[in-house]
């Protein structure tokens, strides 16, 4: 029986070759081909048009489906005109060098017929299509986090410390806290905190911002709705920075400047008024704060 040529032999694939198969053939064969890759090649542009119609009938279900038909009616008839006891009349069909074209599509009873004779390749395409649909990412059940190898800290929940952070009791009222030095203490400007609306206690420090690096020069305490008046502090520029007792939060103010000018009648220094946070439109606006700048 003489050899038929299909679209499965144009693309180089089995005739029960599966979708994924066939796409994989057929984009290794456009990358040999393809114009592009092949300016000015004309045998290339024809043998590229060639793998476009193979792969246009075998991409599709229909027409390959009509294509397997009519292998099977032309390997009948080529198999009919070599039986030894033909009719002289009878010759072999001429196979059509280029890609056949489709036949119009089987009756039921021949679709039937020939899905029972390929079981095997429309197993094999069932199988690969229940893969692909089932090969996707699932969202996860509910439930507890995977493990971090460097989990981000979890900070500890805030208690509010008994003492000062140098272990000195916290003052019964306003005032510096024991065992800090008060620095900057000769001059005429005075600062003023007020936490007299505030419904938290705080521990407080008044912060030279004259060198390159910040550091304390007053520490104390005011309780809530209280104030406290510091006197005889130096020129020079200064933030407020406190921390809220009841949640531990950390703050501080913008910077601002004491002054002291020389006048003819002696000299003029500042006097400043701080109100805290929670007061609606206070006369300084504050900031977040980290541990280490506190």
């Amino acid at each position: 029986m003489a050899q038929i040529h299909t679209h499965y032999d144009n693309l180089k694939v089995a005739r029960n070759a599966p979708p994924e198969v066939i796409r994989a053939a057929y984009k290794t064969l456009s990358q040999k081909f393809h114009p592009d890759r092949n300016p000015g090649n004309a045998e290339a542009a024809r043998i590229m048009a060639i793998i476009n119609a193979s792969y246009d009938v075998l991409s599709d279900p229909d027409k390959r489906q009509e294509h397997d038909l009519w292998l099977e009616q032309q390997e009948r008839v080529s198999a009919q005109a070599t039986k030894p006891n033909s009719p002289p009349h009878q010759t072999q069909r001429q196979t059509p060098a280029s890609p056949p074209p489709p036949l119009p599509k089987a009756s039921a009873g021949g679709v039937v017929a020939h899905v029972l004779r390929n079981w095997r390749l429309y197993g094999i395409a069932v199988f690969f299509i229940w893969i692909w649909a089932t090969d996707k990412p699932s969202t996860p059940p509910p439930g507890p986090k995977p493990y971090q190898a460097n989990p981000a800290p979890v900070r500890p929940e805030y208690t509010r410390p008994s003492t000062a952070p140098n272990g000195q009791p916290w003052p019964v009222s306003a005032g510096y806290v024991k065992g800090y030095k008060r620095l900057h203490a000769d001059g005429l400007s005075t600062v003023t905190v007020d936490n007299s609306q505030n419904d938290s206690d705080v521990f407080v420090k008044l912060v030279s911002l004259n060198s390159a690096q910040a550091y304390p020069v007053r520490v104390f305490y005011i309780p809530a709705f209280g104030s406290f008046t510091l006197n005889k502090v130096t020129a020079g520029s200064y933030d407020i920075r406190y921390r809220d007792l009841n949640n531990g939060g950390l703050s501080r103010s913008e910077a601002f400047s004491l002054e002291e000018i020389p006048t003819y009648n002696g000299t003029q220094y500042s006097n400043i008024t701080m109100t805290l946070y929670k007061v609606q439109n206070g006369n300084m606006q504050t900031y977040g704060l980290s541990e280490a700048e506190f």
